[in-house]
């Protein structure tokens, strides 16, 4: 096949990669394209070169398994270092050929390419890692992305529908992940748990735990990587980090817990999003784009990792109290001083406190 669209040469980090010319209209839209690419998930390319620099090891094996032009997973094979033993996939033959000649102009020689639907290859192929980064929802493809991951590997998940998995679109959010969703001022924060939750409930139906190192909400889409441990016990250990959230919309309190009750929101995950040791112990490598903001993104997690509770934002306050917001700054100064307060990666003007609504309102007056 001779690829019948025009392409371009561009640049990610320290790779090249030939792409389809008209990618700077990439977006939802993009779908239609003959091979996708999006210019502006290069972020999301930037974090896992960031995340599995230091979490595989050297000569893992590594899956994209809808990997279009191979951006992704070219990127982690040369700027990771770690000698990894590439296997990229996408079921589109357009999309095969973008990568075999991408590999080429890398001057990668042995990685290994097929054109398969993912959920047939992930029935056969066992990997250290793999990643699962489809338009949509990735549900279609549990639970057998867990079973091809082998024990303390990395599955590496995103979804791209956050109003279905954030429970804007409650019925979808039933339909597709098995959780109850209700429209909440902090609904991203509950699309990063819900994606993880979801992900322990089919790792535990084959008595497989998970471990969530790096998860979180950027641009249009939730990511998270988790590692693997296989075993009953590791299973139930996932499944005791599951719950519920209950959101009142007049009070605007808001809190985890394990039971569901009237009006719950889930089962989701309610322990800890993020390893925040990880996060500390990772050096950026200095040629990546998005170096500030995954340092600024680390930084918020980790901090967000002190306080299990729902995030808030300046304006639900503002609005609810019908008061002028203050400067963060200053807002995160005053809840200091009475308690446990940080920034959250969510959006500019969220935070996560320890402190109830009456505190965060006299805080904020």
């Amino acid at each position: 096949m001779t690829l019948d669209f025009s392409l371009t040469i561009i640049k990610e980090g320290t790779t090249k990669l030939i792409v389809p010319a008209d990618h700077a209209s990439s977006g939802p839209s993009s779908a239609r394209m003959p091979v996708f690419y999006n210019p502006k998930m290069e972020f999301s390319r930037d974090m896992s070169v960031a995340v599995l620099s230091h979490l595989l090891q050297k000569e893992a094996t590594y899956l994209d398994g809808m990997a279009a032009t191979g951006a992704r997973g070219i990127r982690i094979f040369k700027e990771t270092e770690l000698g990894i033993e590439l296997f990229l996939n996408d079921d589109n033959p357009r999309a095969v050929e973008l990568i075999e000649k991408n590999l080429q102009m890398n001057g990668i020689e042995d990685a290994v390419v097929t054109q398969q639907d993912l959920r047939t290859l992930l029935l056969d192929g066992r990997y250290d890692c793999v990643d699962v980064d489809p338009f949509g929802s990735p549900a279609p493809f549990f639970p057998m992305a867990v079973g091809a991951v082998r024990n303390d590997g990395v599955l590496c998940v995103t979804a791209t529908d956050t109003g279905t998995i954030s429970g804007i679109f409650s019925s979808a959010c039933r339909r597709k992940y098995g959780s109850v969703g209700r429209r909440t001022p902090f609904c991203h924060e509950l699309g990063v748990r819900n994606l993880i939750g979801f992900v322990a409930r089919e790792a535990a139906r084959q008595d497989v735990g998970i471990q969530p190192v790096v998860s979180y909400y950027a641009d249009h889409y939730v990511r998270t990587f988790v590692r693997i441990n296989k075993g009953a016990k590791m299973a139930d250990e996932s499944l005791r980090r599951l719950g519920h959230c209950m959101f009142d919309q007049k009070t605007l309190e808001r809190r985890y817990q394990e039971d569901p009750d009237s009006g719950s929101i889930g089962p989701i995950w309610i322990g800890a999003t993020c390893d925040r040791s990880f996060l500390e112990d990772v050096h950026l490598p200095p040629h990546l784009k998005s170096a500030d903001r995954i340092t600024k993104v680390f930084e918020h997690l980790g901090n967000e990792a002190t306080i299990n509770r729902p995030h808030f934002s300046v304006d639900e306050f503002a609005r609810r109290f019908k008061m002028d917001p203050p400067k963060m700054d200053e807002l995160i100064e005053r809840l200091q001083k009475i308690g446990c307060a940080t920034r959250t990666h969510y959006a500019p003007k969220t935070f996560a406190t320890d402190a109830d609504v009456e505190r965060i309102a006299a805080a904020m007056r």
